[in-house]
């Protein structure tokens, strides 16, 4: 999470900020003394390897000099030193410990990262990679188009995403809205269509390609805002899609004088 693409004073405090408001957007108990420690504390970590070959810390940096600060101030542990530790003991990311290098760059990798069994921080693990993408990302010109088609670099999937949906996850929502022009794109799985209705940002109406597969308790205005279609369909389809068969979905239709298509999807399994 600390690699940067310069290293100047600039880069460093507004990487330090971005971090803090990250913690602050998943701990409702991190507030405004919490975040302006954190952000010193990274900026004094980036300080203590400037003039190193690897001009970054780890958390293991951040947590002591964050640490060392409350001591000399007198001040109990709170829910900032309590995320650093958890950070720092559980490995989550690359430290200096570690004999295998950091990973410079997502954007043109293949991986899994499984947070299922993780005892803690689940939510912010997840958003400390996706603020990476992003940043690599604006630093990507513009993918190529051949034969009209937009070239692909990366889809970014999110599984079980309603535990990620309601959170204010900013870079999330700018690979959302600016993405498509660097080739990057979004794929949500999520327990009901329901969970795209969120205050903050509303992904239901970004969604280009919804699928939705037998589920229960769906709202009709989901439904609505997801197809496209009009009130009296959308409560029509709430009982249907309570009862779909594995592998049925209904889905937007393409064709103007319909409001949505049902088909039964392939399962990969069975082709692959």
């Amino acid at each position: 999470p600390f690699i940067l693409n310069a290293y100047d004073d600039q880069s460093i405090l507004l990487s330090a900020r971005e971090k803090a408001e990250s913690f602050a957007s998943i701990n409702q108990r991190f507030g405004v003394v919490q975040k302006g420690a954190l952000t010193e504390a990274i900026v004094a970590a980036y300080a203590k390897r400037q003039a190193t070959e690897t001009p970054y810390p780890d958390f293991q940096d951040v947590l002591e000099i964050a640490s060392m600060a409350y001591e000399e101030e007198g001040k109990r542990d709170d829910s900032l030193i309590e995320v650093l530790k958890d950070l720092a003991q559980f490995n989550l990311f690359w430290s200096y410990e570690s004999p295998v290098p950091p990973i410079e760059k997502l954007a043109n990798r293949t991986m899994v990262i499984d947070v299922h069994s993780m005892p803690v921080l689940k939510e912010l693990v997840g958003y400390l990679v996706i603020e990476r993408l992003y940043k690599e990302m604006a630093s990507l010109p513009d993918s190529p188009i051949k034969d009209g088609r937009r070239t692909l670099r990366t889809i970014l999937v999110i599984d079980e995403a309603h535990n990620y949906l309601g959170q204010k996850n900013i870079f999330l929502q700018r690979i959302i809205r600016e993405g498509r022009s660097k080739g990057i794109v979004v794929f949500f799985a999520s327990q009901s269509p329901s969970d795209y209705q969120q205050k903050e940002f509303h992904f239901q109406e970004l969604l280009e390609f919804a699928y939705i597969f037998q589920c229960e308790g769906v709202s009709s205005s989901a439904i609505q805002d997801i197809l496209g279609c009009n009130t009296k369909t959308a409560k029509d389809l709430q009982t249907e899609i309570a009862r779909l068969e594995p592998f049925q979905v209904i889905s937007r239709s393409q064709e103007k004088t319909e409001e949505f298509v049902k088909f039964t999807a392939e399962a990969f399994y069975k082709n692959f």
